[in-house]
């Protein structure tokens, strides 16, 4: 099926490893008086403009629970990622004598039928709640040009038999992207270090979030994704060089897991959603059988943190593509968007989480075998 569709659809390229050459610089350490920037998140809004955000970690490169000030940084670009708009943040660190506020690891959600973004983060007060997150959302009318006030829906979500409030708990929302799925649920992950996954979400447009189902065993920071036949799977970093896989057919009420080694992993935070495949044929037909998309993961394929590649599946992730490289040195977390016109967008950490960077890539190159 995946054959027909590259011989008759996108006409076959022969795929080798060699990176995107054409990468554009959107945060680099030092910029702004801040030392690192990290954990990149990027979506496309309902108007077609890009939005990326990241950690903007004023002293070092270490993460939220190493007690430094933290803001969340945005850009946003009007031209399909030519050009983009200076840095603004979206949440400001608050340093006091009695109470140091971060935050960090940013996510998007774009729903698609209410015209909104959504951008959700972990906010840690590190004086008095030693470990303990609390999760922000806040949203976006306008296409991420201005965004509401930060609002605390810890409490909406958290799962029974999981130590939310619970000094050292060390629960977290994943960074990256949500997904909406096709009955306009918004989707999203939550993980309990060294425990596993789980998903919330709303089914009213942002108004009341909830937690759905049950959590399940085995998993770290991960991403879901609703497959063609309407189940929701989760694809989590895990130890072994590989991906750990969860699939539930009941919005998480029960779980079938399995190891995936085929996709090489180095313990690091990955990307996973759905292209339609009429994207990459604006205005065209799909051929009769054709499936209406595909997955594609990002994420590095390698036993350490370099070499980010872009694979596809065409049945629902049993197999996986060879894949093009965006970037054979130094890469780790990334995250992904559809273009207007079919390009996909991916924003992800160079060498040494010194830049943070975003690229292009055509859908002959990410979709061919």
């Amino acid at each position: 099926m995946s054959k027909v569709f590259i011989a008759a659809a996108i006409a076959a390229v022969s795929l080798v490893a060699q990176a995107v050459s054409e990468q554009t610089v959107l945060w680099k350490s030092g910029d702004c008086g801040i030392k690192s920037y990290r954990i990149p998140a990027l979506c496309t809004a309902p108007n077609g403009d890009l939005v990326a955000v990241c950690d903007a970690r004023t002293n070092h490169a270490g993460d939220l629970n190493t007690v430094q000030p933290i803001n969340i940084s945005c850009r946003r670009s009007t031209d399909g990622g030519a050009t983009w708009s200076d840095p603004v943040n979206t949440w400001t660190w608050h340093w006091g004598d009695d109470a140091k506020w971060a935050g960090s690891d940013p996510s998007l959600i774009v729903d698609s039928k209410a015209k909104k973004i959504f951008l959700f983060y972990n906010v840690w007060e590190c004086v008095k709640q030693h470990g303990v997150y609390q999760f922000y959302v806040q949203e976006s009318s306008d296409n991420g040009l201005t965004w509401s006030k930060p609002r605390d829906i810890s409490k909406d979500i958290a799962f029974p038999g999981w130590p939310f409030g619970a000094k050292n708990g060390f629960i977290f929302l994943t960074s990256g992207s949500g997904t909406q799925t096709k009955d306009g649920t918004l989707l999203h992950t939550v993980v309990h270090v060294g425990d596993g996954n789980a998903l919330f979400g709303s089914e009213d447009h942002g108004k009341t979030w909830k937690a759905f189902g049950s959590p399940v065993r085995c998993g770290d920071e991960c991403k879901v994704v609703e497959l063609s036949d309407g189940s929701w799977m989760i694809n989590s970093r895990w130890r072994g060089g590989g991906r750990q896989i969860h699939v539930t057919k009941d919005r998480g009420r029960t779980w079938e897991s399995r190891y995936d080694a085929a996709l090489t992993d180095p313990q690091c935070n990955a990307q996973i959603m759905r292209y339609p495949l009429a994207c990459a044929r604006p205005g065209k037909t799909l051929k009769p059988g054709m499936p209406e998309s595909v997955l594609v993961f990002s994420n590095c394929n390698a036993s350490g943190r370099r070499n980010l590649f872009v694979r596809t599946s065409w049945d629902n992730g049993a197999t996986w593509t060879e894949g093009v490289c965006v970037e054979p040195a130094g890469a780790a977390y990334s995250d992904m968007t559809i273009l207007p016109g079919g390009k996909l967008g991916v924003l992800f950490e160079g060498a040494g989480y010194s830049t943070i960077r975003f690229c292009t890539l055509e859908p002959r190159e990410f979709l061919a075998r």
